[in-house]
């Protein structure tokens, strides 16, 4: 029994120490009452993100947590449990990545908010959208085991979940779902999140939510992971022995996947040779983290161990760096594939018109200025595919 109160005890200090006032509550009313808050109107919201998939997400939703304007825990509004959708948090933002007018759950949600804000949607050209989804493709099939990776699969795959629940190219689809809510529509290109712009684009973004202006730079000109560093992500599980204290639980992340969150580091900034200069962290998860951090790092023998394990699986991935920067592609390469399938080049060409023409309408400089997809545009083939398309 003393056992069991020590540990409500620590995740109660926990939620207190990192503001989780919600969870707390939730916990208090219990698992049936707690559905209770979602029938709630959640004033406080501020903001909606828009991000589809390849649209940089991560990097604006980082970006956004670094401003505290706390965007909502997972990108999918879709997916959340109930209790979620509710947060006594003086601000926050709704996120939503792909199209939800088809999730009963969803719409009903949105009916219970009753006043309008400001809308950022995040896009980017279509053609690095896809030159990106292609290599995290190759990371993840590479980080498995595997060695290759097709463009047409790649390509399939997102007419297929276009067809089914949109999350990548829904630039005009994701804004319309929200409309009734829109105070202004602000359509932010990728671009304005680069190293050399962040900075200003969020000083910019927190005026338009009515927070303080970041007063650093130093998060927002660090690059969010690429695809294979993104592909680091490990978990690691050291049982009690001679050597370690106790059993430790840990996972590795890209360093700056690491900025936005209240991570319990054991390492915060851990580099080998062997990873080309990316920075990894080594978080502990499980149980008792702060107590088992202290242990760690008064054994010396205990945190050698640890890094030389770890230290081994960068030797092991080492190859797969090499072979990454080998084998990816980039815009052009996509570009050259179009040329040579007229079918699927029929079936993007119609997508993408409908998807682009909201921000031809409010933004009108951003696809002027996408490079790629403009060529994308300009692509002659001569014996065009007579396509079926299920146009949006």
């Amino acid at each position: 029994m003393i056992q069991i109160l020590k540990k409500k005890y620590q995740s109660l200090a926990q939620c207190i120490e990192f503001g989780e006032y919600d969870r707390i509550i939730a916990a208090i009313l219990g698992k049936k009452i707690s559905l209770w808050t979602n029938t709630l109107k959640p004033h406080r919201y501020r903001y909606i993100m828009l991000a589809s998939h390849g649209t940089g997400r991560n990097a604006f939703w980082h970006f956004l947590q670094a401003c505290n304007a706390y965007p909502m825990r997972k990108f999918d509004i879709g997916c959340m449990d109930k209790t979620a959708f509710f947060s006594w948090r003086k601000i926050y933002g709704i996120v939503s990545d792909r199209d939800i007018s088809h999730l009963p759950s969803t719409l009903k949600f949105i009916t219970k908010l009753d006043h309008k804000v400001p809308v950022f949607c995040l896009v980017r050209d279509p053609i690095s959208i896809i030159r990106s989804g292609v290599n995290m493709t190759l990371a993840s099939n590479l980080m498995g085991g595997g060695d290759n990776v097709s463009i047409q699969e790649v390509l399939k795959s997102y007419l297929e979940s276009y067809a089914q629940m949109p999350h990548h190219f829904i630039f005009t689809t994701s804004p319309k779902q929200f409309s009734s809510l829109t105070q202004e529509l602000i359509y932010i290109d990728m671009k304005e999140l680069s190293a050399q712009k962040a900075f200003d684009t969020m000083k910019k973004v927190c005026q338009k939510i009515g927070l303080p202006a970041p007063d650093s730079n130093e998060i927002f000109s660090k690059k969010i992971a690429d695809s294979l560093a993104l592909n680091i992500e490990k978990d690691f599980f050291f049982s009690k022995n001679k050597i370690m204290p106790c059993d430790v639980y840990l996972k590795i992340l890209p360093y700056e996947n690491t900025l936005h969150k209240k991570f319990i580091f054991l390492v915060e900034k851990f580099s080998s040779p062997h990873l080309q200069e990316q920075m990894i962290s080594i978080c502990l998860i499980g149980k008792n983290k702060r107590d088992i951090r202290k242990k760690i790092l008064k054994n010396k023998n205990a945190l050698d161990f640890i890094l030389e394990k770890i230290n081994d699986y960068a030797i092991q991935i080492k190859e797969k760096f090499a072979r990454y920067e080998e084998l990816k592609i980039n815009e052009n390469d996509v570009l050259k594939y179009f040329e040579n399938d007229p079918v699927l080049y029929d079936k993007f060409n119609q997508l993408l018109e409908y998807e682009v023409s909201g921000i031809r309408k409010n933004t009108p400089q951003i696809p002027e200025n996408w490079v790629y997809y403009n060529k994308f545009l300009s692509i002659k083939i001569p014996e065009r595919g007579q396509c079926q398309n299920d146009a949006p």
